[in-house]
């Protein structure tokens, strides 16, 4: 099939390597860089599976570890692995892909029949259905709810692939590798402090790879290069990519799980196909950035319906559009940037934004490129089964408590964003005492209990300008106090877009005697009450 959502010229993947791949017994084809969310999307495919609970259609919502539906069954000859995250899944030759918790189809799934019965099955229900009559349980009960249990096959073949340990010891170990991240590490590299770098992802950068934003007079991204290169060159470094630092313990024990074997074509048969870190950190930086918050509506869960950071990630970095009539739904400003993408593209997007108005750079660049904006307005509910195909919008009354009028749009995707959350996990593992910021209306780290500094996003700073700052700053403190060669980093100029206020509004009412489902979990079939 061809890829009709693909861009030309656009992106880091390589064109000039094509990669064929299997998704439910069908052929696609994808480049090399790519992931399996990112070439399903190419070939227009956004229905990957079923909810757990509920068994509604599921498309993908974001792009990189955040994703909370796209959970697929890999094969490999006679071996499987349940649960791999398709947008972390990257693309190899002959990839065999599947959905799970379907039958017989993702298409149609006799377990749907769930979604029509939901009002008898509630959050605990089966604590009080299947308890009478008693000798039911054994014979009954217990093998249907065994069957229906869980997400995936798991291989009952011995597992042919070897796996490593490694330990290692730094001064300061940085998980992350977003602007402040890198500023971090290179001011600690500089200073003479043994330096290890951790980044999830198979490109360093973080936001550097999609926003447009400038360093040192250089485009962001390849500032991001040019301080990778750097690094790696010095011999106090250790550089690491496809690396998830997703443990933090007692006395500045870091646990990393890094993925060595499974992207690569043709591996050596003695290399390991994953490694797993313990690394004792002198001062651990987390440098993790920060989640893109949904917005809650009627049917919000279809497929076509993802995060505004994740379609403008799926057009810079691997050159797809999710959509050709695309409706951007937000209360913030960081959306119009993938609006603007759209319309650069020859795409018109609709932008649905819950404020009065906005002044904003991005949203004068917008209004000058002719981009329909509607101020006041919210999406009160998506339509289409397998994948959104229109929008019923409304003009939100004073008080936002419903609205004065409503139209149908006709759109394929529907992009949202409710502004951003830092991504706190590993603080909040170090013991460090949370505290909530009223100004962006989440949780920051606060009190830290050992020898952990959180900069950047994952610190509520959503300025480059301040995350730059932030990570030269403490990358040479951290090593300052340890090195003592106080050898400081100048922070680079930069140049940003600058937002304006978020509005402090998530939840779309509903019309008067509609009771549309409103998702607020999506992994776990969780909605509005």
């Amino acid at each position: 099939m061809s890829q009709n959502f693909r861009l030309d010229k656009i992106g880091y993947i390589n064109r000039d390597k094509k990669i064929s791949f299997k998704f439910n017994g069908k052929k696609y084809f994808g480049y090399e860089g790519d992931t399996l969310a990112s070439a399903l999307l190419a070939n227009g495919i956004h229905l990957v599976g079923r909810s757990y609970k509920y068994h509604r259609p599921r498309g993908f919502i974001g792009a990189g570890v955040d994703e909370p539906n796209a959970k697929v069954q890999l094969y490999n000859g006679d071996e499987t692995e349940p649960n791999a995250v398709a947008t972390e899944v990257e693309l190899v030759e002959g990839l065999v892909a599947k959905s799970q918790n379907c039958w017989p189809s993702v298409s149609f799934d006799v377990g749907a029949i769930n979604n029509l019965f939901n009002k008898f099955l509630p959050a605990g229900f089966y604590y009080k259905t299947f308890m009478w009559p008693k000798n039911f349980w054994y014979k009954i009960y217990e093998p249907i709810i065994r069957k229906a249990a869980g997400l995936g096959v798991a291989s009952l073949k011995p597992d042919p692939d070897r796996y490593e340990h490694k330990y290692e010891y730094c001064d300061v170990l940085v998980a992350g590798s977003g602007p402040s991240g890198l500023a971090s590490a290179l001011a600690a590299a500089k200073n003479g402090a043994r330096v290890i770098l951790a980044e999830d992802k198979p490109r360093f950068g973080g936001s550097l790879l999609s926003d447009e934003v400038t360093i040192g007079n250089k485009k962001g991204k390849d500032w991001a290069d040019e301080t990778i290169i750097k690094l790696k060159s010095m011999s106090n470094v250790i550089v690491k990519n496809r690396s998830q630092v997703f443990g933090y313990y007692d006395h500045n024990m870091m646990v990393m799980f890094e993925r060595t074997k499974d992207h690569i074509q043709n591996p050596n048969q003695f290399m390991p196909r994953q490694r797993l870190w313990y690394i004792r950190a002198k001062e651990v930086i987390v440098s993790t950035g920060s989640i893109e918050r949904p917005l809650v509506f009627g049917n919000n869960d279809r497929p076509g319906i993802m995060l505004a950071s994740a379609a403008k990630e799926y057009i810079k970095v691997y050159g797809v559009l999710v959509g050709k009539k695309p409706i951007i739904f937000t209360n913030n400003d960081s959306a119009y940037d993938v609006a603007i993408e759209f319309k650069k593209n020859g795409i018109d997007p609709l932008v649905v934004d819950t404020r009065i108005n906005s002044e904003s750079s991005v949203v004068k660049e917008a209004k000058n490129l002719n981009i329909n904006i509607k101020f006041s307005h919210g999406v009160v509910n998506s339509k289409g089964y397998l994948r959104v195909n229109s929008a019923t919008i409304g003009k939100l009354n004073s008080d936002k408590s419903g609205y004065e009028s409503l139209e149908n749009v006709s759109c394929d995707c529907i992009c949202v964003s409710g502004n951003w959350t830092p991504t706190v996990h590993l603080a909040s593992q170090s013991g460090n005492k949370l505290k909530f910021d009223q100004k962006i209306n989440a949780f920051i780290p606060s009190q830290s209990r050992q020898n952990e500094n959180t900069i950047g996003s994952a610190n509520g700073s959503f300025t480059l300008k301040k995350s730059l700052d932030e990570g030269f700053n403490k990358g040479y403190e951290l090593s300052n106090k340890i090195t003592g060669k106080n050898v400081k980093s100048t922070t680079p100029t930069s140049n940003e877009k600058i937002y304006s206020q978020h509005d402090k509004f998530w939840c779309m009412p509903l019309p008067k005697n509609k009771h549309y489902k409103r998702c607020v979990d999506f992994q776990n079939d969780v909605y509005v009450s």
